[in-house]
């Protein structure tokens, strides 16, 4: 197993050392020069959405809530595709954008596309570390190693072969870790349904529920099912690990379809965690925590080669993701704050910039990683925080000239405060450094439910009255109004 793991690992960074060849400026770093065809965008959007999460967390998830746990994988991520096909690829290949904060500025101003930078950095950081903590874990329990120095070594090689090989480099090898994932999940499912212990005949009606059960016997309440939808759905719509994939496409359309077969690819594969984590509760078996249910299934029940092939698509889930992310914070970093203050750079520069950037994005994400934090709590906290406001200004922006600047910040302000406070933000940072006046807060400050919901409501409502204002000539300046009417896409 080790040793099948650590060819593969070299493979990846022969890939990597090939790609940098071909980067030669900040374009072939950050959107592969615009190289892609449909295949390529639809497999490497798949294979960077399809993360640990999907493997790891959604099979354990299903298995203790039924198929409630899998609202946000497959079907709700599954979805955010969907919508990004129909309402984003389109229009921000067309602008010729390269990250989505670019298209923040060409539409609303220099303002608003650092504010959207700045909400962006942060989870998209914390993303990349929920895929760290499963590579770490993956390498713990094959290896027999501990866990704080697989992270660590773990940490190295990806951060390693993605600071190398840029965009592109990332894309070749989402080719070779997409066909890895894709092979060894099925023959995962028909192991599964091969070995006597599995019947769907054994699924009970309980595990077949969308709405989960509390613990006192109450069923959920509407406003949780809606804010949990919302969040993989709109929470991930304008995550830049995805976007930044459509934006290498050749053309506009190719984005498009792109996409398209990236939510069919989702759908389809990220079924098979889905249907092992059913069947596996129905046979009685239980793993020591969620994150480790499908790899402790898989030891017990599979023969080693069964168990390698799926440690192979394990790790190739999580190489795929955690590296766009990387670059992800890398291009908005570098082009939406640095290029901002150091204007005019040369190519090397930038790049040699976009490259440093990479790197200290995968020590940030190194550190959470190390922090204890589980993968669901950590995705949940990085499809949710900062991104209601920016999705509420981008989809309005690109498909409407309504509301202008400080329409865009006020809304952006207002999604981030109400996750803020919705989360129960404010009694976690008390407790950085002081536990005692964190327990004795208010309820409130605890978070509440329907607080991702709540927050797009929020972003809305503020988007639209502060628009109002704009068009009537009460707040901002008419003559200022920044490329914004006839920024490209509209």
């Amino acid at each position: 197993m080790v040793a099948a793991l650590a060819v593969y690992i070299v493979l990846q960074f022969a890939i990597a050392i090939w790609a940098s060849r071909f980067v030669n400026s900040e374009a072939d770093y950050f959107v592969a020069g615009r190289r892609f065809g449909v295949l390529m965008v639809g497999v490497s959007v798949f294979a960077t959405w399809f993360g640990a999460e999907t493997v790891m967390g959604a099979s354990g998830a299903v298995a203790e809530e039924g198929l409630a746990g899998g609202r946000a994988d497959p079907f709700g991520y599954t979805l955010c595709l969907i919508g990004m096909a129909l309402f984003l690829a389109y229009k921000l290949r067309d602008s010729g954008v390269m990250t989505f904060p670019d298209y923040m500025q060409l539409r609303f101003g220099a303002r608003a596309e650092v504010t959207a930078a700045v909400l962006t950095i942060p989870t998209s950081i914390i993303w990349a570390s929920a895929q760290l903590l499963a590579m770490g874990q993956i390498l713990s329990e094959t290896a027999g190693i501990d866990l704080g120095f697989a992270l660590f070594a773990g940490a190295v090689i990806i951060i390693a072969y993605t600071t190398i090989g840029g965009l592109l480099g990332d894309a070749m090898t989402d080719m070779v870790q997409g066909s890895v994932m894709m092979g060894g999940l099925v023959i995962l499912l028909i192991t599964v349904l091969a070995t006597g212990d599995f019947s769907f005949s054994r699924i009970g009606p309980e595990q077949m529920q969308w709405r989960l059960t509390e613990e006192d016997g109450t069923k959920e309440s509407w406003l949780s099912i809606i804010d949990a939808w919302m969040i993989p759905i709109v929470g991930s719509l304008v995550a830049q690990e995805a976007i930044s994939r459509f934006l290498g496409a050749k053309s506009a359309s190719i984005a498009r379809m792109g996409c398209y077969l990236a939510s069919g690819l989702y759908l389809v594969l990220g079924a098979i965690p889905l249907i092992i984590g059913l069947l596996g509760h129905a046979a009685g078996f239980e793993a020591e925590s969620t994150d480790s249910y499908l790899p402790e299934l898989a030891r017990q029940y599979f023969s080693p080669l069964m168990y390698t092939v799926l440690m192979g698509a394990l790790v190739s889930a999580i190489l795929s993701t955690v590296d766009t992310t990387l670059l992800a914070v890398s291009a908005i970093a570098s082009r939406n704050l640095i290029e901002r203050v150091a204007r005019n750079l040369p190519e090397p520069r930038k790049l040699l910039f976009g490259r440093s950037l990479t790197l200290l994005a995968g020590l940030f994400a190194y550190a959470i990683a190390a922090s204890g934090e589980t993968i669901k709590g950590l995705v949940e906290i990085a499809s949710s925080f900062g991104s209601a406001g920016i999705a509420v200004a981008l989809l309005i922006g690109l498909h409407s000239k309504f509301g202008r600047e400080m329409a865009a910040l006020g809304a952006m302000v207002a999604g981030a405060l109400a996750s803020f406070f919705g989360e129960g933000m404010p009694a976690w940072f008390v407790s950085l450094f002081d536990e005692a006046t964190a327990q004795s807060m208010p309820g409130w400050t605890q978070g509440y439910e329907g607080s991702y919901l709540f927050a797009v409501l929020a972003a809305l409502a503020v988007y639209l009255v502060i628009g109002q204002l704009e068009s009537r000539g009460l707040i901002g300046d008419r003559k200022k109004s920044p490329a914004a009417i006839d920024a490209p896409g509209l």
